[in-house]
């Protein structure tokens, strides 16, 4: 089986299609998390055609995260490839020998380059845990919840993010900061993380998450508030859905009393009566915008 060519597609993420809401009600939180940057190397992006959107938008979302995680002191964790033929095992079968050793197939794509401080691991499978010492560095570091960027979606970073799960460690999947072989494909791998193992999020709330305080705008004083009390999937939803009642979705009297209180502290006072009255991520914006978005 040879990987595909010329792959063309726009990721499968709002506002072309809502992301999944997850089973799994974790909050990322930047003192247990660790990010994985999965085998973004020139062979594996070969197959992309030139200006592929799916693409160019993984890597512009992963170097976003990149520069909130390293800022905020959380650990980033690299796979690549490295050659060696000699312990292909049963991927050979499926793949053949894979790619060469030469600095034009293992390469990190520069726009997501490891830095100095972040840590390289040698992939020899599907799953970055397997051959790998990746659980005992997440340990070491007192790191339970990994996001994941990457590719290819249904493989690798499903397979890694299953893995994790089963090591208990908590998956946060970046819906918009991986790509696969098409839209079909990508929205397959989402869903079934989202169901069975993990939380898929959008890179914004990974990046508001990482920078408290320092959110992006208005809009992200809004998400960061709601992340400290929503899980991800429902924080998502709220932003995709901005009319939706966020006490249908699960905010209840004093998570909202909390949330106003830091929006507050950020330079809005919005009266709780009020915000009743229409509960709705709109509504907050809206609110900021009118008093000129102090953020």
């Amino acid at each position: 089986m040879a990987l595909p060519t010329l792959i063309e597609y726009a990721a499968p993420v709002p506002p072309q299609r809502a992301l999944p809401l997850s089973t799994a009600p974790w909050v990322l939180d930047p003192t247990r998390a660790a990010v994985l940057v999965h085998d973004l190397q020139r062979y594996f992006l070969r197959p992309y055609a030139p200006g592929c959107e799916a693409l160019t938008g993984a890597l512009q979302a992963t170097a976003r995260i990149l520069t909130a995680a390293r800022a905020a002191g959380v650990p980033v964790f690299y796979t690549a490839q490295d050659g060696d033929h000699a312990d292909r095992g049963l991927q050979a079968d499926l793949w053949g020998p894979g790619m060469s050793a030469v600095a034009d197939h293992t390469g990190v794509v520069p726009e997501v380059a490891p830095a100095p401080e972040d840590t390289l691991l040698v992939k020899r499978r599907y799953s970055a845990f397997a051959k790998s010492d990746l659980a005992e560095r997440l340990a070491g570091a007192g790191r339970d919840q990994l996001v994941i960027t990457g590719v290819y979606a249904h493989i690798g970073i499903t397979a890694t993010a299953f893995d994790g799960f089963q090591r208990e460690v908590q998956p946060f999947v970046v819906a918009d900061a991986v790509a696969d072989f098409g839209a079909d494909q990508h929205a397959r791998a989402l869903d079934q993380i989202a169901a069975c193992c993990g939380v898929v999020a959008l890179a914004d709330h990974v990046v508001a998450a990482f920078t408290p305080g320092r959110a992006d705008g208005w809009d992200g004083q809004v998400r960061a508030a709601l992340a400290r009390l929503l899980p991800t999937e429902l924080v998502e939803r709220a932003f995709a859905e901005p009319e939706a009642d966020l006490f249908e979705l699960g905010l209840n009297s004093l998570q909202a009393f909390d949330m106003l209180d830091d929006l507050a502290d950020a330079g809005v006072d919005i009266d709780f009566g009020e915000f009743t009255r229409r509960a709705c991520v709109a509504y907050l914006v809206e609110q900021g915008e009118r008093v000129g978005s102090p953020a």
